[in-house]
């Protein structure tokens, strides 16, 4: 907002005529192409920033999955880093030269890790049954081994079932 009308009032900037006195300069139409191009992209992210900072914060972020809050988190920095690209600009600095060309390489690095993710659908949540048979198998040993297993195990209950109707029979006769 302070950006607002930052180029109309840049138009009629003040100055000092030959007599002392503050007049007006008129500035070259370049520059005043540039400073509305300049006002009209503040404006435009304004535009698209005024729902996420008038919502409240914690509310928005409850209500939204991992991806969606990673999404607005990137739209937040990318916003923040490209101001003061712009405010670097604008001092005659060129932000090429200056960190903030790093933080926007950055940012856009995780904005094309998002979109991956939301491009594959988010993790795979599908459970792959001939994978997971063949990584148990492998767990016990392999298919013959599980099997073995299998047969000592019933074999295990058989003697243990035997033992019971024993156990059984000697109580009753006592």
């Amino acid at each position: 907002r302070v950006a607002r009308g930052f180029a109309r009032e840049s138009q009629r900037t003040p100055g000092t005529d030959s007599q002392g006195e503050m007049g007006e300069v008129k500035l070259p139409e370049d520059v005043k192409e540039q400073l509305e191009k300049f006002e009209a992209a503040v404006q435009e992210m304004e535009d698209g920033l005024t729902p996420l900072l008038s919502a409240d914060r914690k509310e928005m972020e409850a209500a939204l999955n991992p991806l969606e809050r990673a999404r607005v988190h990137i739209a937040l920095a990318n916003a923040v880093s490209t101001l003061y690209a712009m405010y670097i600009k604008t001092v005659g600095m060129d932000p090429a030269d200056h960190g903030i060309s790093r933080e926007l390489e950055r940012v856009d690095l995780y904005k094309g890790k998002v979109d991956k993710a939301l491009k594959l659908g988010g993790p795979n949540t599908k459970l792959d049954v001939p994978a997971a048979e063949r990584m148990i198998n492998a767990a016990q040993g392999g298919k013959k081994k599980r099997e073995a297993n299998k047969d000592e195990a019933e074999d295990m209950i058989e003697e243990a079932l035997e033992n019971k109707k024993k156990g059984d029979k000697k109580k009753k006769k006592k």
